[in-house]
């Protein structure tokens, strides 16, 4: 993603000395100061026992548990494709 910022002639000056005086270049500058400032969020919290797809088939244990969930939903239970949201209108 590429992002474009204004800065004045004494800011690039400034940037200017710097990089000549570190050797990088301005833009790997730009890119530090920034992420510094606003730091990538940390990787997601998992709040719960959920699993991403991996592509990796699952495990004896993970389609025991899947049997052990459809048991206990069982079919007397409608499934949320099957359910209807009837819209009655303004009231």
């Amino acid at each position: 993603m590429a992002h474009q910022i204004t800065l004045s002639d004494d800011e690039y000056a400034v940037l200017a000395a710097a990089s000549s005086r570190t050797g990088a270049s301005i833009e790997e500058l730009v890119h530090q100061a920034l992420a510094q400032r606003f730091p990538a969020p940390d990787s997601v919290k998992q709040s719960g026992s959920y699993s991403y797809p991996t592509g990796k088939p699952l495990t004896p244990e993970e389609l025991a548990e899947m049997e052990r969930l459809a048991q206990e939903i069982g079919l007397d239970r409608p499934w949320a494709s099957e359910m209807a949201i009837e819209d009655r209108g303004p009231r």
